[in-house]
Order: C-alpha cells, then sequence, then structure tokens
C-alpha cells in the first residue's frame, strides 16, 4: 500500500492563495482595459488670430449625436460655416443642404436623403433654426446669411409643427455660450 504525504493546513492554504492568485492575473489579462473618456465636445477648442468660438446646439435629430459641441471658425463665417465645423468636429457628413442650399435638410444623417422639408399628416418635417444669448430667438434670417461672432449659439431642433395645433419650440436647456461650453 502506497502512503502520500499528509498536508498541513498552513500548506493547504498557502497552495489556496497560490492557486486564486494565479486565476485573478488570468482573470486580469482577460479584461480589456476600460476604453478612455469621451471628449466634452461642449469645451471649446482654442481660437487663434482671426477666428470666433461658436457653441451649436442640435436636438431632435439622431439619438447619439451630441447636444452640444463647441467650434471655432474663421472670422466672418456665417451659420451654416458653424453647422459644417461641428459636423468636421465629431467626423459627421457634412449637413445637407436644399433648395438652392437655402435649407438645411440634413444633420448628421438625418432625416435620411432625400427628406428635405417633407409635409405629412401631421405637418411639415424639418431642422428650425434658433440663436441663442440671454434667451433662446427664433433665427431672423437663414444660418447662411447670418455672422457668428465670438461666443456665438446657434441651435438646430428636428420636429413636425402644422402650424395650426403645433408649433416649432426652442431648444430645451440653457441659451448662453458660457452656460453651454462650461
Amino acid at each position: 500500500m502506497q502512503t502520500y504525504p499528509t498536508t498541513t493546513s498552513t500548506t493547504r492554504r498557502r497552495i489556496t492563495a497560490l492557486a486564486t492568485a494565479g486565476l485573478a492575473l488570468v482573470a486580469a489579462a482577460c479584461v480589456p482595459p476600460p476604453p478612455p473618456p469621451a471628449p466634452n465636445l461642449a469645451a471649446c477648442p482654442t481660437a487663434g488670430a482671426g477666428q470666433v468660438q461658436v457653441a451649436v446646439v442640435v436636438q431632435g435629430g439622431a439619438l447619439d449625436s451630441p447636444p452640444v459641441v463647441c467650434v471655432v471658425v474663421p472670422a466672418g463665417s456665417d451659420g451654416l460655416d458653424a453647422l459644417a465645423a461641428r459636423a468636421q468636429r465629431i467626423s459627421e457628413e457634412v449637413p445637407r443642404l436644399g433648395f438652392g442650399d437655402a435649407f438645411v435638410c440634413g444633420i448628421d444623417g438625418f432625416p435620411a436623403a432625400p427628406a428635405c422639408g417633407d409635409e405629412g399628416p401631421a405637418g411639415f418635417s424639418y431642422w428650425n433654426y434658433w440663436t441663442g444669448g440671454s434667451t433662446w430667438d427664433a433665427a431672423a434670417t437663414g444660418a447662411g446669411d447670418r455672422p457668428v461672432t465670438q461666443g456665438s449659439v446657434d441651435a438646430w431642433v428636428f420636429g413636425t409643427w402644422d402650424f395650426v395645433t403645433t408649433f416649432p419650440a426652442p431648444p430645451t436647456g440653457p441659451s448662453t455660450f458660457a452656460e453651454l461650453t462650461d
């Protein structure tokens, strides 16, 4: 009859501790590192000489679109330039324009082409343009005709309105550059 050496409780604890540590190392090697934190797109990049910072707000479109993106554009740019700079900063397609480039049809690919201010049973579906400041105001001119300056706030809200019972509503949230880019 063959006999085996007996282990002491101290030896068993050491073996268990080593095995547990080994399993923890293997498990740690299998877990991918956490992703880097998402950039704060509302924080403004530094503007150089001859450039201005503009906060661009987009609501009601693609679900994964960032709600506020601060961009830097050359002084003398307009609202369409700021919207295009936003698309570039977040690696989205440029805004889709229609009606002789006088109308913003799509932002971040929403709605899908060829939709552009379409009329349906609930009314017209389109991107409504707003300007910020101390309050939200419906834009008095089109984005291509509105010069942006340091601290401008432009907003785009997608919705469907029949203009009898439903009307475009301003963006939700703050309207000032400082609050949006804080």
